[in-house]
């Protein structure tokens, strides 16, 4: 059986990366497990209690 992906694209910080994620990865492991990006933390995996906040568009949103 094959894995499904989905191309995406993401601008961060000025920088271009283009992906193929399996549609349940969240941004939050695409952004430390793919992209080694390890600022945003994983806290409660419930989106609860902020730590995996990031910064959209000027918006703050849970990753």
């Amino acid at each position: 059986m094959t894995k499904t992906t989905i191309p995406v694209h993401l601008d961060i910080n000025g920088r271009d990366h283009d992906l193929q994620l399996e549609p349940r990865v969240t941004l939050l492991d695409a952004l430390r497990d793919r992209l080694g990006l390890t600022g945003t933390k994983k806290g409660c995996d419930h989106g609860q209690c902020g730590a995996c906040t990031v910064h959209i568009d000027g918006e703050r949103v849970l990753a």
